[in-house]
């Protein structure tokens, strides 16, 4: 199976020297991309928005230090071959179609001139996202069902009328999709075999339907035979539901009239209109505002016209209506644009601010794209780039089994976490009631397990817990002094440092049901009820506290974690927390 293994950018907005997102992604399965604010993932967004069929085409602004002479590369890395995109060239282009979606919000100054005076307003604009790049011109059918009745010839009146099928827009997209029947006035073996049958069928005296019967046993086989015809027929037949005798003789017709010169431009412009009815008719499902937010044909800078949807200024609007229209109108422009075997979806952080139902709307739409293109057996790589960490989003519904997630800030230099080892082992039943009541969380009476583990191959010396403490405070100063540390061990030294502080405030009589609660936020709670006030900050730092240390073979413990102890804020709550000291 194909993998796109590596993205690598260089010198595009907060990137300079090259970095290299490390990726191994399989085809057709949603990809989340996760990474703090500030780390680069708009940068690779950008990136991927600035490429053109033959180079990398930058805004000043997005130049790194907005400096011109930063040149930009873009390399990806597929299936072990390399594909490199510069200001100059662009083989990226050849192998992969990308569409980047992300937000349409901008913010718009207004100038205004009061005599010696100039005052500014600012404003949010939502940009319009253009649908259709070209409008075709309205060109008709040529189509007259009483000329057709008189090129056929004596028996014309056997005719239907095939205006309803040329004004069927579902029929006409089938047509240009499954037939070959505008090739009909080129092949110049197809009048001679339909040309005999059509005299055969003038020769027959009788009325409409006396002729019609004969046909359906005199001439369906040479009919048959004639296999653009027949396809024709076929695509007419399902679409009316009329027999074959019916479904031929339009089918005729319709050959006839893909022999005209206009024939081309009038079921494209057909086809222009099935195409903003399907817009408009989405649109309308998903617009909860008053504005009636639909296409319209307008000329964007000057140029032909174009099929856009125009939005109403920001403050009119949700975040969330807002967000979700502009997604779903990208993403079907999206569909136009990917057209290789190889495509590349980007949605930079659409989703992030998403309510829970259109959250879910949201990955019904990406999941309907993936199955698209696996039933086309084409591949599509989507990259949701996101802050937020799926481990505690629970609105992700997309399948565990498909969903690939990345952590972009994972750091190979980072010390690799000892506690590991007990979290793989901590479900062994001759530890794990222990472990959890003694190492995981604070209990002031000291538990030896250093026998079981020894047999375990676990650290002896962790086997008394009070022992493990001192190991996992050591690892939260190195933390706090910006050294390299221990994730899990940070995480479990504010943990069992909050618990501490918790239980000495404690009255001795309440500090056995302290440990008898289960689960640190629990604890908390225990003590509010028994009339200790709790700061905040240890609430608040159940982001960290609260991680699930029970082992799932292939999860990344280390990264998701390390992301947030390395926030500034975070840290400065840690050290406050882990400074204090204790009441006992």
């Amino acid at each position: 199976m194909s993998k796109l293994h590596s993205i690598s950018i260089t010198n595009i907005k907060g990137i300079g020297a090259q970095k290299t997102f490390e990726l191994g992604l399989f085809p057709n399965k949603p990809s989340l991309l996760v990474a703090p604010n500030g780390f680069g993932k708009s940068s690779l967004a950008c990136a991927f928005n600035s490429m053109n069929g033959n180079r990398i085409d930058l805004a000043e602004k997005d130049y790194h230090e907005k400096n011109a002479a930063n040149l930009p590369i873009i390399s990806i890395n597929f299936d072990g071959t390399q594909y490199d995109a510069t200001n100059a060239t662009n083989a990226i282009a050849g192998a992969f179609d990308v569409f980047v979606i992300n937000s349409q919000v901008v913010a718009k100054a207004t100038k205004r001139n009061m005599g010696r005076f100039t005052t500014v307003s600012a404003s949010l604009d939502v940009t319009s996202v253009v649908l259709i790049d070209r409008i075709p011109a309205k060109v008709d059918f040529a189509y007259s069902h009483p000329q057709c009745k008189r090129t056929f010839g004596t028996n014309g009146k056997i005719l239907p009328d095939a205006t309803p099928l040329l004004n069927n827009l579902e029929f006409l997209a089938r047509l240009e999709a499954g037939t070959d029947f505008h090739n009909f006035g080129l092949v110049r073996a197809y009048k001679l075999l339909v040309d005999p049958v059509i005299d055969n069928i003038n020769r027959q005296p009788g009325s409409g339907d006396q002729i019609k019967v004969w046909m359906s046993t005199n001439v369906m086989t040479d009919l048959e035979a004639i296999a653009p015809l027949k396809a024709l027929k076929t695509v007419i037949k399902e679409v009316t539901g009329n027999d074959d005798v019916e479904s031929y003789l339009l089918a005729w017709q319709l050959a006839r009239e893909s022999q005209d010169a206009n024939f081309r431009a009038a079921l494209e412009y057909k086809l222009y209109l099935r195409e903003k009815k399907f817009y408009d008719e989405l649109l309308k499902s998903f617009d909860t505002t008053r504005h009636n937010i639909c296409t319209s044909e307008d000329k964007i800078d000057k140029t032909k016209k174009k099929l856009v949807v125009n939005f109403p200024r920001a403050d009119e609007i949700s975040n969330g209506q807002r967000d979700v229209l502009t997604f779903v109108a990208q993403l079907h422009r999206a569909r136009r644009k990917l057209k290789k075997p190889n495509c590349i979806l980007i949605i930079d952080e659409i989703f992030d601010y998403l309510d829970d139902a259109n959250l879910v709307a949201f990955q019904y739409y990406i999941t309907q794209f993936i199955e698209e293109f696996k039933a086309q057996t084409r591949n599509l790589y989507p990259l949701l780039l996101t802050h937020l960490d799926p481990a505690y989003f629970r609105h992700f519904c997309f399948n565990r089994h498909k969903l690939q997630v990345r952590y972009l800030n994972k750091d190979a230099a980072a010390t690799q976490s000892a506690c590991l080892s007990l979290v793989r082992k901590r479900d062994d039943p001759s530890i794990e009631a222990a472990v959890s009541a003694h190492h995981f969380h604070f209990n002031p009476a000291e538990q030896d397990l250093q026998a079981e583990f020894g047999a375990l191959a676990l650290n002896v010396a962790w086997g008394k817990s009070h022992e493990f403490y001192v190991y996992v405070k050591g690892e939260a100063e190195k933390y706090l002094r910006i050294q390299q540390y221990d994730a899990i061990a940070v995480l479990l030294a504010v943990r069992i440092c909050i618990e501490t502080l918790a239980y000495n405030k404690l009255p001795a009589d309440a500090k056995q049901g302290f440990i008898d609660t289960h689960k640190t936020a629990s604890k908390l709670d225990y003590c509010e009820e028994h009339g200790v006030a709790i700061p905040e900050t240890y609430y608040l730092l159940g982001l960290i506290y609260n991680d699930d240390l029970h082992w799932r073979e292939g999860r990344d413990y280390d990264t998701p974690l390390r992301a947030k102890l390395e926030n500034l804020t975070i840290r400065n709550m840690m050290k406050e927390v882990l400074s204090e000291k204790s009441t006992s």
